[in-house]
């Protein structure tokens, strides 16, 4: 049997009709000048009209669900015939039941080629294929019949479940991105540790190092910033030989009468402006240093790297089991009684304290560099610093609270030791000021130390 709203009618081109472009009749027509006639293309033919678009039709199920009679459409979410739909309907809205006279497979189609007429198996088969009582339209009554009532709380129960299952998923789904996540958070802190572990290697390996220029081949600090990096000077030059020195019995004090400077000598270094040296370059290794201003380069080396360097002396000290400075050399630093050397070592007590590990020394050391309170930095440098300063605090407190028994006190110990630091810089460069550059004003200029005049005359 035909049905005729399923029938495919095909669709019929329609007429074209060759109309006259209204404008350009109203629109005298130009002729086109010689000039226009001898540059312009030779015009192609028009194109044909393109074809007119056929739109598709959803396609209408062919095979009824249940009976695999012909179908007319969906019905309450499957594909069905007229007959099954109206079965279901009677059957959801009514209080009866049928049993089944036979095996429960009269609506079995792979052991048979037509059912049976059982209304038993077919309401079960509408059932199976999903046919939804949730999409019928009832009134109240019909609501409040008992196959309905038991039909939509299976729809409702498998809607939950569903749901739950959806719900489950999604808390999985959330569970593995925290934990990459938190994956991700670790190897970000483990890189960032080995990147400052292997700086401090290299240089300490400098400082080691046979590289050992006279101190006035030194530039000023401006000199050391515009200059390439030393810090790989320490594998081309080799350890220094002869080291350690013998270690004298008690420090020689400083001479500052000395017109002409200190000495040099090819196996000892100028420890103090040596290490001003090392701690300009371990500035000039960071990669957010390059994207400073000049200015702000130069600002933030002076207030730093003096306590750059006091930490690391002092971290030195406290790995060689010493309570008083010793340089990679083994001699101990110049010694004088008095306020001078109080400030030198007031930094080393703190880390004895504290059991200071070398994760905790490398970390602080970065917190230091990356002060964004230096006075006379730019809005943009500020910005920087903090940010940097960030990750790096966090990557601490994340350490104490791994490898220490009271974490968050441990870091705000090692927290504190940046104050000091800063104090500590303050003085030496007061004391400075008030003792030594008096003595300094009187050697001519081509024999100052001028990378020391600029970070200890800022």
């Amino acid at each position: 049997m035909d049905f005729p709203q399923c029938s495919n009618i095909s669709r019929v081109d329609p007429v074209e009709l060759e109309l006259p472009d209204l404008k350009e009749s109203l629109v005298p027509e130009k002729k086109p000048s010689v000039f226009e006639q001898q540059i312009s293309p030779p015009r192609e033919e028009e194109s044909e009209s393109p074809e007119p678009i056929v739109t598709q039709r959803h396609q209408r199920p062919t095979e009824c669900a249940i009976c695999k009679l012909p179908a007319n459409g969906y019905h309450y979410d499957v594909p069905s015939c007229n007959g099954c739909k109206t079965f279901f309907r009677r059957m959801c809205i009514s209080e009866k039941s049928f049993p089944c006279k036979a095996k429960g497979d009269c609506f079995d189609l792979t052991i048979r080629d037509k059912p049976s007429k059982c209304r038993s198996c077919r309401y079960q088969k509408c059932i199976s294929a999903g046919m939804n009582p949730l999409a019928m339209q009832v009134d109240e009554k019909e609501a409040t019949s008992g196959n309905f009532k038991k039909l939509a709380k299976r729809v409702n129960q498998s809607n939950s479940f569903d749901d739950e299952e959806k719900d489950k998923e999604k808390l999985q789904i959330a569970q593995k991105q925290t934990i990459k996540t938190i994956t991700n958070f670790e190897n970000k802190i483990q890189n960032l540790i080995d990147n400052l572990s292997y700086l401090e290697a290299k240089v300490a390996k400098l400082r080691m190092s046979a590289y050992n220029p006279h101190w006035r081949t030194f530039p000023n600090l401006e000199g050391f910033l515009k200059t390439a990096n030393k810090i790989n000077f320490a594998d081309s030059s080799g350890p220094m030989p002869g080291w350690p020195l013998k270690t004298p019995s008690s420090p020689p004090k400083p001479d500052f009468a000395m017109q002409k400077g200190p000495q040099y000598s090819h196996d000892k270094k100028q420890w103090f402006i040596y290490d001003l040296m090392v701690s300009v370059e371990y500035v000039k290794t960071f990669f957010f240093f390059g994207k400073l201003d000049f200015e702000d380069k130069l600002i933030l080396v002076r207030y730093v790297a003096l306590a750059l360097m006091n930490l690391h002396i002092s971290y030195f000290t406290v790995a060689k089991k010493y309570d008083s400075v010793i340089h990679p050399d083994g001699n101990l630093a110049p010694m004088k009684v008095g306020m001078v050397y109080e400030r030198t070592v007031m930094s080393i007590s703190p880390l004895i304290r504290c059991d200071i590990h070398e994760t905790e020394y490398v970390l602080l050391k970065a917190i230091c560099l990356c002060n964004p309170a230096v006075p006379g930095l730019s809005p943009y440098a500020r910005e920087i610093l903090a940010k940097e300063r960030e990750q790096y605090a966090d990557a601490l407190f994340d350490h104490c609270l791994r490898n220490r028994k009271d974490g968050p006190s441990q870091f705000a110990e090692l927290i504190g030791i940046v104050d000091l630091l800063e104090r500590q810089q303050r003085m030496q460069k007061d004391l400075h000021l008030l003792h030594v550059a008096p003595f300094v004003s009187k050697i001519p200029k081509e024999d100052r130390m001028q990378l020391i005049e600029d970070i200890m005359n800022d």
